[in-house]
């Protein structure tokens, strides 16, 4: 007899658990997105997502709020967010602050349809807001989670609403499902899942995220975050110190951190013949707690700011090395790119406000592209998502031509007119060091000691100065300053035997070649890096962050001059050939590889990529059609000439037993496969999927040929179909039952 059929479907208290679980996990998805953004909200982030995470695990603690408490909740967040209005510079971190306060409290209070329909939109902003600043390859992954939890969450809002049609709502109603425990719960979810209809509607939401992304690199593109102006409501920031000021101990920081900052896509890394220094913020003018970029310098940049996306060098370089690099940067690193050395063409990616310093004399007009000097360029403002530009023509150099500035310094020392116009650099900033009847006592003592009292050239000056303070200061990134009154921290320091990081360093010899009458300037940015051991890129990380001096030789260029030992310059300088080598090859590197990959493929498509893509899928699809031809062509004429030889009895009987054993292989192949199908299902659906129900049921129709008058065969029916569809415990003998079946249907064929 037929066994009853159990219900497909849940009731209404476990559709009301699930969609609290759904809700619950797409607000954690979208909480989530934050944390690719820098804002002062990761913490409350933190905050709210354990409190949603243990609603979800133990739903019955809404129940324990006071009710006076959610009354005051909306009250208390609108007061905390007005203040965070007044007290705060920024618009968007407030917005992102209140949506994470209006997820929490819709996430873990009960909610109709209407509540569920508001904590998608709210979810739903903080997504949006993630993807225009963002463009890490994890929020790609959750943005599938999140449509995925959404999909999901909407489709059990509407079987809930259509449940309850009719139905008088009563706080019974509404909290009854609370009680129900998380085994039962799962326990008939996985009764009534159709398994096969699950992995089809995975296999179409696959299909429709894989067919958006083929229209993502066919369509046009636009700058989203352009769209929104959404970089006028927030500040950028710096995180790594690269900024207009660079006070002692800001770059010694880096080292310990050993992110990622940049990678350099390099067309041909054959051309990388040396440790590259990326120069990224020049630092002019010293004060008593660290070098700075000047005031007037800083006027330069303002003046110079244009919306461009190209920016031609007036001088190429003569001996151009690397093809075209293409430079991925990180949000934080700073709002100055970084540049290896002279270049012909820089590309943005999209049109951006642009700024660069260049050499002026008065009464000059600023001129088009970047001209000789201290060569910055800098965005105007600090991004918030990944900089990517290209450089073409790069040439690595240790010096920097500048033949204006001896004119333009001499200009100033003369008294030249102008020399208060703040539209003319004053050169001698170049010159200025530590002030003060003691500090200048000191310095004057230590160029005694490098020079002998002679007048020296800039690089042999350089020289004997960096050998005097490796002789007198060790390398360390724990720097003491030693105590004194009346003196400079870095006129007390290179008077010591302490040791120093690189900014010790690199101050020293600046104030150094100013007290002897050479101009000199630190810059700071990265030293060195690793060729990634799986793409064709170069991996610069924090921990390279560096910082030396370029001092001017008096006549037309700056030279590089880098006093830092040990760890950081004389061990980098001597592992030069040996690390242009090396390759990272950890998992690491190879999951940098695959972000490389998005940046390539998704972030900075565009329209050439585009053409690029499009031209190589043809080519593709061409040589592996003519690849594919030419092998069939050559598989057909051995397979001819195979056949054309004679055949003898040898040849034939080991044909025959290759045919023999191929097709035994296949036949196990299919009912190895048959037997794990069977087992499969025997596990997945114990009750349902009984191997003898399903022989009996096959049975039972391949004896249907059999007469009814047959008593055999009317006594194997009866045995069959209890079988297929008795108790167990009223079962005979299967073995002995299928056996008569197969008698039973032989006899039925012979009297036919």
């Amino acid at each position: 007899m037929p066994t009853a059929s159990k219900p497909r479907q849940l009731n209404l208290d476990e559709l009301r658990r699930l969609n609290w679980l759904l809700g619950g996990a797409m607000a954690l998805v979208s909480l989530w997105t934050v944390f690719f953004l820098d804002l002062e909200a990761l913490g409350l982030v933190g905050v709210a997502g354990a409190v949603i995470l243990a609603t979800m695990v133990w739903p019955t603690i809404p129940q324990r709020v006071p009710p006076l408490v959610w009354e005051l909740a909306v009250p208390a967040i609108i007061v905390t967010m007005a203040a965070d209005f007044y007290f705060s510079p920024d618009t968007l971190p407030v917005l992102i602050r209140l949506a994470i306060l209006l997820v929490l409290y819709r996430a873990v209070s009960y909610r109709r349809k209407r509540e569920d329909l508001q904590l998608i939109v709210l979810s739903l902003f903080l997504v949006v807001v993630a993807g225009v600043l963002t463009v890490a390859l994890g929020f790609a992954f959750l943005l599938l989670l999140f449509t995925a939890c959404a999909l999901g969450f909407l489709f059990v809002i509407n079987l809930i609403s259509a449940s309850e049609t009719g139905m008088a709502h009563t706080p019974q109603l509404e909290t009854g499902w609370t009680r129900l425990g998380w085994g039962q719960f799962f326990a008939r979810l996985r009764a009534v899942i159709d398994w096969r209809l699950l992995v089809f509607a995975g296999v179409l939401f696959a299909t429709v995220v894989a067919m958006s992304g083929l229209l993502f690199l066919i369509i046009p593109r636009f700058e989203l975050a352009t769209g929104f102006f959404l970089d006028r409501y927030i500040t950028r920031k710096s995180r790594t110190g690269f900024t207009e000021t660079v006070r002692f101990g800001s770059v010694s920081e880096l080292i310990r951190d050993q992110s990622v900052a940049m990678r350099v896509d390099l067309s041909d890394a054959s051309g990388l013949r040396e440790s590259p220094y990326w120069r990224l913020v020049v630092l002019d003018e010293y004060t008593p707690d660290g070098f700075k970029v000047s005031a007037q310098m800083k006027a330069q940049l303002l003046r110079s700011q244009r919306m461009t996306q190209t920016l031609r060098s007036r001088k190429p370089p003569l001996h151009p090395v690397g093809g075209t690099w293409t430079f991925y940067i990180e949000p934080g690193v700073s709002r100055f790119l970084p540049l290896p050395g002279s270049f012909a063409n820089l590309r943005l990616r999209d049109l951006a406000p642009l700024q660069t310093t260049y050499t002026q004399n008065r009464g000059t007009q600023a001129p088009e592209g970047l001209l000789d000097g201290t060569r910055l360029v800098a965005l105007r403002t600090e991004a918030m998502t990944m900089t990517a530009f290209q450089l073409d023509g790069v040439e690595f150099s240790g010096s920097i031509p500048d033949s204006a500035f001896a004119r333009l310094l001499r200009v100033w020392n003369n008294g030249g007119e102008g020399q208060t116009d703040d539209r003319n650099y004053d050169a001698r900033i170049m010159l200025k060091g530590p002030v003060g009847s003691a500090n200048e006592a000191v310095l004057r003592r230590v160029v005694r000691e490098i020079t002998d009292g002679a007048t020296l050239p800039a690089d042999e000056f350089a020289r004997r100065a960096t050998a005097w303070l490796q002789g007198r200061h060790a390398y360390t990134l724990a720097a003491k300053l030693p105590a004194g009154a009346g003196k400079d921290d870095i006129v007390r320091w290179l008077d010591s035997n302490e040791p120093g990081f690189c900014e010790y360093f690199a101050a020293s010899l600046a104030v150094l070649a100013r007290a002897a009458g050479h101009p000199a300037r630190v810059v700071a940015g990265f030293h060195g890096g690793v060729l990634n051991g799986f793409e064709n890129y170069y991996m610069v990380r924090n921990s390279d962050a560096h910082a030396w001096v370029e001092i001017y030789d008096g006549k037309s260029a700056w030279m590089r001059a880098d006093p830092t030992p040990g760890a950081v310059a004389a061990a980098a300088e001597a592992a030069t050939q040996a690390a242009r080598q090396e390759q990272d090859s950890s998992w690491s590197a190879r999951v940098d590889s695959l972000r490389v990959l998005w940046y390539r493929r998704i972030v900075n498509f565009d329209a050439r990529t585009q053409v690029q893509m499009i031209e190589q899928m043809k080519s593709f699809t061409t040589d592996s059609g003519t690849v594919l031809r030419a092998r069939l062509d050559e598989f057909s004429k051995r397979l001819k000439a195979w056949l054309d030889r004679p055949w003898d009895a040898a040849r034939t009987g080991r044909t025959a037993g290759l045919v023999a054993g191929i097709g035994a292989l296949g036949w196990m192949v299919v009912r190895l496969g048959q037997w794990g199908w069977v087992r499969w299902q025997m596990w997945r659906r114990p009750r349902e999927f009984d191997p003898v129900r399903r022989t009996a049921g096959k049975w039972l129709g391949r004896i249907a040929e059999c007469g009814v008058r047959s008593a055999e065969c009317r006594a194997v029916r009866e045995d069959l179909r209890r079988l297929r569809y008795g108790r167990r415990e009223t079962w005979p003998e299967p073995r002995g039952v299928f056996k008569r079946a197969r008698q039973a249907r032989k006899v039925a064929r012979s009297r036919r």
